[in-house]
């Protein structure tokens, strides 16, 4: 740096921006303020902004061949530089409305690369179909009538999963035959092409992934089931709980089991965890998401991270993370065309040129409180479980939320009957306008967009509020406080809502959807309606 004549300066301004196209963006900005040249450099460098850009935002370039021979890498800077100042502006007063058909209001619905997905399993039927669909998007749009859903005769069909990115889908399925004494036997996994005649997938495997190993209660018990089926990438997983008491309303125990699989390569697994929790409390519940490829979160009153990256074993144990009050319920809301970070990205149904990183993502979690009406919402970056942690010994012992929570994550006070909105780095989430104690009935609200992207302060022109200060809020079942200062960038929107409108909140990277309850039929509460925002 010091000869001009001899150091990096006397390169041509092509090596010294192909030289820093190798670096962590923190660093390229880092170089930037060395010195004049470097800063020129990096000026007259689309590609360098562009590197800065991704990772400012905590962005993944998605490789695909058409797309970036005909999309120059200014353009690509100016498209993502135009998107996140689009949110920043947060205009959500222009939609349409997207009908839903009325035999799925009382469905269970999702959300998947601009799909709809619905399962009505109460009529055994399923649908999915694109959500006002753009020219270039690739769009499937099918129907599964009463019956065809499961393959085998006399099964009923428990789960459905749909990933539009890799045309699969895949139901869980339970044989109504009392002489199946194991329900190792009654209980099947069929995976299928969602645009297809219910044919074997031609990624995977074979047809069916077989269950080993489900945990059994005692005869005479009384129980309740639920389960959750649930993908990225290869992984499939299948997880089944067994809430057990012998009457009245204290449960004795929850029995659980999950099994998960690599469907493109074995119908069969060896990847199987299992527990039981003595005692759980009524309301509380276990859940699971995927972080990545590889690792996976279990979520029940701590948060247990194990690897998942070899699949001829029990999944590996990496950290638990202690939380500072229980949790009873998880939204860890990463729609399909955010966390295909996986060798399945040039199969995405939206094309797209960048998707967020697996290791630098928010995930929400909500614990309710002793009051009914709120609830807690933990606001916590992934990047926490991708950190080795120094400084702790045992990491799977139990890390204190003092070491890893009040850094990487935020809270806020939180109506548990909404639910909040996550994609990226983003996070929407209804606040009342006014004091909820001071209401008889619902407020209204107004709909906060947080971003937590590094670059968000840079990047909103002066539009919304930066809040670095710590926030406070106060336990009243354990009588002390808890304080989190993750930083990020607040615009609320002036559009008022009422509780109904944003009892569920769906974001992707460009949109935002809002659910709109049936309120027609006097025996139905489902969705009728989807608000589609355009950002």
């Amino acid at each position: 740096m010091k000869s001009r004549s001899t150091g990096f300066l006397a390169l041509a301004e092509e090596l010294q921006s192909y030289i820093l196209s190798l670096l962590p963006y923190r660093d390229i900005l880092r170089c930037t303020t060395v010195c004049r040249t470097l800063r020129q450099t990096y000026m007259s460098s689309s590609e360098l902004q562009y590197i800065t850009e991704l990772g400012g935002q905590q962005l993944l370039p998605v490789s695909d061949t058409d797309l970036d021979n005909h999309t120059p890498i200014s353009k690509r800077l100016q498209l993502l530089r135009d998107k996140a100042h689009a949110w920043f502006k947060f205009d959500i007063h222009s939609f349409e409305n997207v009908s839903i058909p009325k035999q799925y209001h009382d469905a269970k619905t999702s959300l998947a690369d601009r799909h709809l997905c619905l399962f009505n399993e109460d009529e055994q039927s399923a649908k999915i179909f694109p959500i006002l669909p753009k020219p270039s998007q690739q769009s499937i749009e099918h129907d599964w009538p009463s019956g065809s859903l499961c393959s085998i005769p006399n099964a009923d069909s428990i789960e459905v999963f749909m990933d539009p990115a890799q045309n699969l889908i895949a139901i869980a399925c339970m044989i109504a035959d009392e002489t199946l004494e194991m329900d190792d036997e009654r209980l099947y996994i069929d995976l299928g092409t969602l645009d297809g005649d219910g044919g074997v997938h031609p990624e995977a495997a074979g047809k069916t992934l077989f269950l080993s190993g489900l945990p059994r209660c005692e005869d005479g018990l009384y129980t309740i089931e639920n389960w959750k089926l649930e993908g990225l990438g290869r992984h499939i997983a299948f997880r089944r709980s067994l809430l057990v008491h012998e009457g009245g309303y204290k449960f004795g125990e929850e029995i659980w089991f999950m099994q998960i699989w690599d469907w493109q390569h074995s119908t069969t697994s060896s990847c199987v965890l299992s527990d039981t929790i003595i005692n759980p409390e009524v309301g509380e519940s276990l859940d699971f998401c995927f972080l990545g490829n590889d690792r996976l979160l279990i979520v029940s009153k701590d948060l247990k991270l194990y690897s998942i990256e070899d699949l001829s074993q029990a999944p590996q144990l990496l950290a638990c993370f202690l939380m500072p009050v229980s949790v009873t319920g998880i939204q860890c809301l990463l729609p399909m065309d955010d966390i295909a970070h996986s060798s399945q990205l040039q199969m995405q149904a939206q094309r797209t040129m960048w998707t967020s990183d697996p290791k630098n993502r928010i995930l929400s979690l909500i614990t309710r409180t002793r009051d009914a009406t709120n609830s807690l919402a933990f606001i916590i970056s992934t990047r926490i479980f991708f950190d080795p942690q120094a400084g702790v010994s045992d990491r799977t012992a139990g890390i204190p939320w003092e070491h890893w929570g009040p850094l990487n994550a935020r809270i806020f006070v939180h109506n548990w009957r909404c639910r909040v909105g996550v994609s990226g780095n983003r996070v929407l989430q209804a606040f009342p306008t006014m004091d909820m104690t001071l209401v008889e009935d619902y407020p209204n609200y107004l709909l906060y967009m947080m971003d937590f992207s590094p670059l968000a302060v840079e990047r909103r022109q002066g539009l919304g509020r930066v809040v670095r200060e710590p926030s406070t809020i106060e336990i009243p079942e354990l009588e002390e406080t808890l304080t989190t200062s993750l930083p990020y960038v607040e615009v609320v929107s002036d559009r008022i809502f009422g509780v109904d409108q944003v009892m569920d909140i769906w974001v992707d990277k460009d949109r935002i959807y809002l659910p709109k309850l049936n309120t027609e039929e006097s025996d139905s509460d489902g969705i009728a309606e989807l608000e589609v925002i355009e950002i």
